[in-house]
């Protein structure tokens, strides 16, 4: 068994300790071979461990066992597991990353398509009207523009559908009385969840290009899609909203179904916003 260090002054608490680590904020006492490649190596080497294990038993949790995160995470049980906030990042990341590699985006539309495609198409044509004529930019030169910027916005504010979310979960458990950070815990997880489940679809629907298919451009897979995509974010929030809420029953039904068109109306009301957001300043 290791000898316990001698007395060394903590840097943070700088109050003297003889234990290994400090009682009050957990640092350790500098080594003798400190900041040496070979302590460098090691120290890097037990970080990732630690994030491999963590990320080992947090995603196949959010995945597999819908509401568990969120209640693990309110009873206290946060150092097993990767905190709420950063597991949305990481599925962001991943989601963005699976978008890059696909040449697809989801949660952004090309200027072309908030012009023709979207519905408020019309009120996108006089708006980007007006602001050709105070920009003094064609159409064609201000396309790439906007379509470069729109991916940065929905990239960046993707946190505001999140957040978006959890007041509307909170309303709808008033009874339960839980607090506003209960809410933003479970928004996150779920959102979470939804970015991994469009990281699927994207997967669909490029295997459908290489198997000599429109992709997303068909009307018929680009409606599968998101009929698969309604029907896995209900099923996800009904089997969440029971451990989290405790929500039983024909409401149990009837919360989760709600919040599934909460989320997609979501999804179409951000898309919306990074329009609106992009176009004032770009």
């Amino acid at each position: 068994m290791a000898s316990e260090p001698n007395h060394w002054t903590c840097p943070n608490c700088e109050t003297v300790r003889q234990s290994r680590y400090c009682e009050a904020c957990g640092e350790q006492p500098l080594g003798p071979h400190d900041l040496t490649l070979r302590d460098l190596l090691t120290k890097f080497g037990q970080s990732l461990s630690s994030i491999d294990g963590k990320a080992a038993r947090t995603f196949p949790a959010l995945i597999a066992r819908p509401g568990f995160l969120t209640v693990a995470h309110l009873r206290g049980q946060r150092r097993v597991f990767i905190g709420p906030l950063k597991v949305f990042l990481i599925a962001n990341a991943i989601f963005f990353a699976v978008q890059s590699a696909t040449h697809t985006n989801i949660l952004s539309s090309t200027l072309e398509s908030h012009l023709y495609q979207q519905d408020w198409k019309e009120f996108a044509r006089s708006v980007v009207a007006r602001h050709l004529r105070d920009t003094g930019l064609s159409l064609a030169d201000y396309m790439p523009i906007f379509d470069t910027a729109v991916v940065f916005y929905a990239k960046t504010l993707i946190i505001l559908m999140a957040l978006s979310f959890a007041p509307i979960a909170g309303l709808l458990f008033a009874s339960r009385h839980r607090p506003l950070g209960a809410n933003v815990v479970f928004s996150l997880h779920v959102h979470a969840f939804i970015l991994l489940l469009f990281c699927v679809s994207l997967g669909i629907s490029e295997l459908n290009l290489v198997m000599g298919g429109q992709g997303l451009v068909s009307p018929s897979l680009d409606l599968g899609l998101s009929i698969f995509n309604l029907t896995a974010a209900a099923a996800y929030l009904y089997l969440a909203i029971g451990p989290v809420y405790g929500a039983t029953g024909f409401a149990r039904i009837a919360k989760a179904a709600l919040l599934a068109i909460v989320l997609a109306a979501t999804v179409i009301g951000y898309r919306f916003l990074i329009f609106l957001i992009t176009i004032t300043f770009t």
